[in-house]
């Protein structure tokens, strides 16, 4: 790790943080079914998480998302006022699908492996770690440190989007998602698109009496491949690139001697903090209004999908300058903050207001595998960079060290 040489206090609770028991404390959320496709959901890992949260000494709210679904919110108070450090992770992961064994936690070869060892449960194994040495009676400190679990994540985030219309508030926050220790401060935002062409049926030995709605898709894509992929290769954002669009599905027809009378094209576009939701859209209606002025019988609409249309994907884009986004650089494992390629709960929090950032333990490439995994020492350099900057924006003490900690 870089960043500011350590206190003698810092350091000594930085020596508190126990591996093999954040190690467990993982193994048991992963043994802990919770995800889209269970009964009950991750109403269980809340219940878990709550609890042990509770017996740290933090005092927590189980705040209502939808059905039985709930966020964890844990607090704990210090004994000078100061600013509100938020640590955020989601409490479910993704089915075990074909994952032999994914709820059977095992540690070998310097891993962790099981269902959410990486996305995410090994994240907030090492936060409930810090929230525990920060809650021990011979530590002070100022302001508030903030631990919120979230429902459903990885099926519409739901629950973080209850916790910011709850008006929850913070100085800084951390999402725990897997980016290798670096500080992600930049993601793009998230659309599926799709564009149903309507065409004439009839059979496919007269195609001349009818009007093929596969034609049209083909002219759409050739136009997305030929035009739009080369405009938005020219947005470019420093961190993130350029903005991306990918035909991801094409189905029309219903059998070779038929005129198609429908085709539907299904599309991923990403983009960036200096494009506009509603632009994006516009951008790919405008493709369809251009073959139809060149062929009146092109008939199509186009739409957000249900995927991404329950609200807005935003763009992730915390200031540079911002100075906690800098604390957290200097503890984290680079000095300069990255770009993500994949969109995370970050950005709900920015879009009300609070300063966000993602950082924590493995690989986003092991995240949703059938064998998925997290190093031993991701885990411990998370507990400590969590730790380091709690130490540096709290300004966290041992009551017994007369120095306050560097910041």
């Amino acid at each position: 790790m870089t960043g500011p040489t350590e206190s003698g206090g810092a350091a000594a609770l930085a020596a508190r943080l126990n591996l093999d028991a954040i190690v467990a404390e993982a193994s048991r959320l992963i043994a802990i079914e919770g995800h889209q496709d269970h009964p009950a959901e991750e109403r269980a890992v809340a219940g878990h998480v709550a609890e042990r949260l509770r017996s740290c000494g933090a005092e927590v709210d189980l705040q209502p998302v939808t059905g039985d679904r709930v966020n964890v919110i844990a607090r704990l108070r210090g004994s000078r006022p100061g600013p509100t450090l938020m640590l955020n992770a989601h409490l479910d992961t993704v089915p075990p699908y074909g994952m032999v064994d994914g709820l059977v936690p095992r540690v070998a070869d310097g891993r962790l492996w099981g269902r959410g060892a990486s996305d995410m449960k090994g994240a907030l194994a090492t936060m409930i770690a810090v929230v525990e040495l920060l809650a021990g009676a011979d530590v002070d400190f100022a302001g508030e440190l903030l631990l919120t679990g979230v429902a459903g994540e990885e099926n519409g985030s739901p629950g973080m989007r209850a916790l910011v219309e709850s008006g929850v508030t913070a100085d800084f926050a951390v999402v725990g998602e897997p980016t290798m220790l670096r500080v992600g401060r930049a993601h793009k935002g998230a659309m599926w698109a799709q564009a149903t062409f309507r065409g004439v049926a009839t059979h496919g030995s007269v195609p001349d009496d009818g009007v093929n709605a596969v034609y049209h898709a083909a002219r759409f894509i050739t136009a997305i491949e030929r035009n739009l992929v080369e405009t938005l290769d020219r947005r470019r954002h420093p961190l993130l690139g350029p903005a991306t669009v990918n035909v991801g599905m094409v189905n029309g027809g219903d059998r070779p001697p038929m005129v198609p009378a429908s085709c539907v094209v299904a599309l991923d576009r990403r983009w960036l903090p200096s494009e506009r939701h509603d632009e994006v859209l516009a951008e790919l209606r405008a493709i369809v209004a251009d073959l139809r002025r060149t062929d009146p019988t092109v008939d199509a609409t186009v739409e957000e999908m249900e995927g991404t249309a329950t609200f807005v994907h935003t763009p992730l884009d915390c200031p540079p300058d911002n100075s906690y986004l800098r604390m957290l650089c200097g503890v984290a494992a680079d000095p300069e903050p990255v770009g993500l390629q994949f969109w995370t709960d970050a950005a709900l929090l920015a879009t009300a207001g609070i300063p966000a950032v993602v950082c924590g333990p493995g690989d986003i490439a092991q995240a949703h595998s059938l064998r998925e995994w997290v190093a031993l020492d991701q885990l411990h350099g998370a507990a400590k960079v969590y730790l380091a900057m709690a130490q540096r924006m709290l300004s966290v003490r041992p009551h017994q060290c007369d120095a306050e900690v560097e910041v």
